[in-house]
């Protein structure tokens, strides 16, 4: 069975409520999504929930290693993504309600009777993302004149100039001058 698919038929046959607990421990890949590097299993905890027309899919605990590239010194660092809770619905058939998205449903696959949980759980993993990766709070970054590692060496570049930067596009700069 694939990675992060879940057999249903036994939850779906029972009443109303009832729920059914997993451990994840899987080795997850995503070929078409260059940004998910993993450096460890996704691990987590899943409760499915039987619900009328649909199943209830928490997911709770959940964590990844991810490599990452500093969007300062571009040295590649692990950071470890954490996803506290996520839920989703999944439909037996399209639900009356009308939804603006299509892509936000979620549904089992009946002739199986399966639940793929692998777009669910890429998802939530890019959710999860720090909004800025760095390899470290203090990281110096590179010289933005020859382009040496700050953190490793000091340069000996001057400091872009006042003329050199007053070349620089700065929208903004006769701002004060108006108020």
């Amino acid at each position: 069975m694939p990675q992060l698919t879940y057999r249903i038929a036994k939850i779906w046959g029972k009443p109303e409520g009832s729920s059914e607990k997993y451990d994840i421990d899987e080795q997850i890949v995503y070929p078409d999504d260059k940004d998910l590097n993993f450096d460890s299993h996704f691990t987590g905890k899943l409760t499915f929930i039987r619900l009328k027309d649909e199943i209830s899919v928490l997911l709770n605990s959940a964590e990844v290693k991810i490599k990452f590239s500093c969007n300062r010194c571009l040295k590649i660092f692990t950071r470890n993504v954490e996803i506290p809770e996520a839920e989703r619905e999944f439909f037996h058939e399209e639900p009356k309600f009308e939804s603006d998205d299509l892509d936000d449903l979620f549904f089992m696959n009946k002739k199986r009777m399966t639940i793929d949980l692998n777009e669910m759980v890429r998802q939530e993993i890019i959710l999860h993302f720090p909004l800025i990766p760095v390899c470290s709070r203090s990281c110096k970054g590179l010289c933005p004149v020859c382009g040496q590692d700050l953190n490793k060496v000091k340069c000996k570049c001057k400091p872009l100039n006042e003329k050199e930067s007053a070349d620089t596009f700065r929208p903004f700069k006769d701002l004060k001058k108006l108020i």
